[in-house]
């Protein structure tokens, strides 16, 4: 029986290092080992204030089209919303370093959310106007009086000087260039990850749907001490490129833990998916192919829970991988 019994424990005890011996899909180089109770005083530690800090942000004013917008070729913002978009958004978070930056803008015909019923053409009356500022983030009291408008792009037309340059077209995109200049340097140093357009497609695929799966299991189990110190440096680099208060901080750390206290918050299967490269080919994640504009290029990483005022409302969680040259494991940008 003695005998027996190490035959079959002996290969149990093996099987279960090298479980334990294989690399998790996402890694982490954070400068600190990050908890939840660590949080907001890591934050604290290394974010820096600088004599000035500049704000980088866009205004667009637009008509009969949805659009997405790419700085530096990462995903900034989409509006796929009935409407005109009032308010700016800040692109420093997608400014790594100062010098050449890159807005591309890419729009879609406007349609109705659910079915996806409306303009399957872009119109001759399609609208798209941007107009980029800065200010200085350090002079909290008269930043906006002293904006910079640095760039004011108006959107192409045909010979007739009306029509829109892309009417008839189901797609158009655009880049702009514009200089910045900022006081940082950015933590997750895209120079030097992989060009990730040379692995095999289907590797790379199975490794990112891993990579998303590790970090919803992560989630549903409640495991903050693993979590924090995977988002850590995502996170540290958004707070800092945006000069974070202290006070700012402090909210930016309770809603890190919203995945965590939320009882109605439920992850959805990572399904119905496409793999997308972004960052000159140093960025993959995943998105929704979903016809449905609530979900279409959203993160497939997301979730449901009760609002307080009432209903049902998600959260995406847009992860965005790299694989530093010197790793084979990802890690959050």
């Amino acid at each position: 029986m003695k005998k027996l019994f190490f035959i079959i424990l002996i290969p149990l005890i093996l099987s279960c290092q090298d479980k334990q011996s294989k690399n998790p899909p996402i890694t982490n180089s954070n400068p600190v080992n990050v908890t939840e109770k660590n949080l907001l005083s890591s934050y604290e530690k290394y974010v820096r204030h600088f004599p000035k800090e500049p704000i980088y942000y866009v205004y667009v004013d637009h008509e009969q089209c949805f659009f997405d917008i790419l700085v530096n070729d990462i995903p900034a913002f989409q509006y796929f919303e009935d409407g005109g978009m009032m308010s700016p958004f800040i692109l420093n978070n997608y400014i790594a370093r100062s010098g050449k930056q890159k807005i591309t803008y890419r729009l879609y015909p406007q349609t109705e959310r659910e079915r996806g019923e409306g303009f399957k053409e872009l119109t001759p009356y399609t609208r798209f106007n941007l107009t980029l500022y800065s200010r200085d983030n350090a002079d909290s009291v008269t930043s906006f009086d002293k904006q910079v408008k640095l760039v004011e792009h108006t959107d192409l037309k045909k010979a007739d000087g009306k029509t829109f340059i892309a009417a008839g077209k189901p797609y158009y995109e655009y880049t702009i260039e514009f200089d910045a200049t900022v006081p940082y340097n950015d933590i997750a140093n895209l120079s030097s990850a992989q060009d990730l357009r040379k692995m095999d497609k289907k590797e790379l695929e199975k490794k990112t749907v891993e990579a998303y799966n590790y970090l919803r299991d992560i989630i549903i189990d409640k495991k903050k001490d693993e979590y924090f110190p995977l988002v850590f440096n995502s996170d540290l680099r958004y707070v800092q490129s945006n000069y974070y208060s202290k006070a700012e901080l402090k909210e930016t750390a309770a809603d890190d833990l919203f995945y965590f206290n939320t009882p109605s918050f439920k992850l959805e299967p990572i399904e119905n998916y496409a793999m997308k490269i972004y960052g000159d080919g140093k960025l993959v994640c995943l998105e929704h192919t979903s016809n449905d504009l609530r979900l279409k290029g959203r993160s497939s990483l997301w979730g449901k829970y009760d609002a307080k005022e009432g209903g049902v409302r998600v959260r995406f969680l847009r992860i965005l991988l790299y694989m530093p040259n010197d790793k084979d494991t990802f890690e959050v940008w």
